[in-house]
C-alpha cells in the first residue's frame, strides 16, 4: 500500500518524489504556506501523525498555534528551539507580515528540509536558521536519532538502540549575541522549546535573555513521548525565579508568561 493510501492523502499533493502539505493558518479559513518534504520520510510514525492532524484534522498542535496567534504581534521575535521542518516559523510568518523568526534544529536531515521550506515560502529574509542543539554550555554533543520528531541529546553512550550523531551544542545567549545589533535588538521575544526532555538545559543557557525582561512568553513541552518530564518541577521553579507564571494549556505543553494577567486572553479561545 502506498503512503497516499495509508494516510488517505490525495495524489495531487505528490510531485516528483515530494509531498506538499498545505499548512493551516490560525484564525484564518484559507491555507497557509506549503510544507514540502521527500515522500520517503512519510514512513516515519511521528511524521505520519503530524501529517494526519494537519491535513485531516484542525492542525498539528492547533491549540498551541492559536494561542501564539492570540499573543504575538508583528513586532515580535519568535525563536523556535527544535524547529523540525519549520511549521511554527512558516505559519507565523504567513500570519504576521513583519514578524522575525529564529529556527534552531540539530538534525542535519531535518535542517535540510527546513532550509528548503524557508526558501520555497519566500521567508529567507525573516527566518534565520541555525543547525545546532542548544544546552547549558557550548561544545559538542550526541544526538540520538529516533523519529524525525523525537531526536534528543544524550549524556551517556549507548551500545545498542537508535543511532547517534555528533552535533554542535550552543548556548541560547551566545547564539543570539550576534543578532543583538540588527533588527532583533529591541523587539519582544517569544520562545518555543521542544527538545525532548532537555528544556531546562536550554533555559539555563538563556539566563541573560530571560533576565533581560524582553521575553514575553515561552511555550514549552513538558512530556517526553508519553511520559512527563521528570524535571518539570525544576523547570517551573526556574521560570518562576525568572519572573514567569506558568499554566498547562494542553496535555503536552505549558505556557509561561511574564505578565500573569495575560492568561485572561485564554478565555477567548476554545479549549
Amino acid at each position: 500500500m502506498s503512503e497516499p493510501d495509508i494516510l488517505r492523502l490525495p495524489k495531487r499533493l505528490f510531485h516528483d518524489g515530494y509531498f506538499h502539505l498545505p499548512l493551516k493558518l490560525p484564525g484564518h479559513s484559507e491555507s497557509g504556506p506549503v510544507l514540502r518534504f521527500p515522500v520517503a520520510k512519510l514512513s516515519d510514525p511521528g511524521l505520519q501523525r503530524f501529517v494526519f492532524e494537519e491535513f485531516h484534522q484542525s492542525g498539528f498542535e492547533a491549540r498551541e498555534r492559536a494561542i501564539l496567534a492570540q499573543f504575538l504581534s508583528d513586532d515580535a521575535i519568535f525563536i523556535d528551539i527544535g524547529a523540525h521542518f519549520g511549521l511554527y516559523p512558516l505559519v507565523l510568518c504567513a500570519r504576521f507580515p513583519r514578524i522575525l523568526c529564529v529556527a534552531i534544529e540539530p538534525s542535519p536531515d531535518n535542517f535540510s528540509v527546513l532550509m528548503e521550506n524557508v526558501a520555497l515560502a519566500g521567508f529567507k529574509s525573516r527566518i534565520q536558521c541555525f543547525e545546532c542543539a542548544l544546552g547549558s554550555g557550548t561544545g559538542s554533543g550526541r544526538l540520538r536519532l529516533n523519529s524525525s520528531m523525537g531526536h534528543h541529546l544524550v549524556t551517556q553512550l549507548s551500545a545498542s538502540g537508535p543511532p547517534e550523531i555528533k552535533v554542535e551544542v550552543r548556548k541560547l545567549d551566545s547564539l543570539l549575541a550576534g543578532l543583538q545589533a540588527d533588527a532583533f535588538s529591541h523587539r519582544p521575544v517569544w520562545l518555543k522549546i521542544d527538545t525532548e526532555g532537555r528544556e531546562l538545559d536550554v533555559l539555563s543557557g538563556g539566563r541573560e535573555l530571560l533576565g533581560s525582561g524582553r521575553v514575553d512568553g515561552i511555550l514549552w513541552e513538558y512530556r517526553i513521548g508519553m511520559e512527563e518530564n521528570p524535571r518539570k518541577a525544576e523547570i517551573l521553579s526556574f521560570l518562576e525565579e525568572c519572573g514567569f507564571a506558568s499554566r498547562e494549556i494542553t496535555d503536552g505543553n505549558i505556557l509561561s508568561l511574564r505578565c500573569a494577567e495575560n492568561f485572561e486572553k485564554l478565555k477567548d479561545l476554545q479549549p
